[in-house]
């Protein structure tokens, strides 16, 4: 679970993608179209989030990490 705090945008995101997950595993299957479709404009919608937030996307942060 999430470390959700107040002063920190990150952290609201991975609160929503910790139930976002729980939604994906238990009620839109992986695999079937019309679930796919629905998990990608979920994840469209995040990603549209984090850039109006002014936040790195995933694959920036990964890089930031590894460094």
């Amino acid at each position: 679970m999430a470390d959700l705090r107040a002063n920190n945008p990150e952290s609201w995101l991975e609160t929503v993608w910790d139930a976002l997950g729980g939604y994906r595993e238990d009620c839109i299957p992986e695999g079937e179209e019309m679930y796919d479709e629905e998990w990608d404009d979920i994840c469209t919608a995040m990603a549209f989030i984090r850039e109006e937030l002014g936040l790195p996307d995933e694959v920036e942060m990964e890089k930031q990490n590894e460094q």
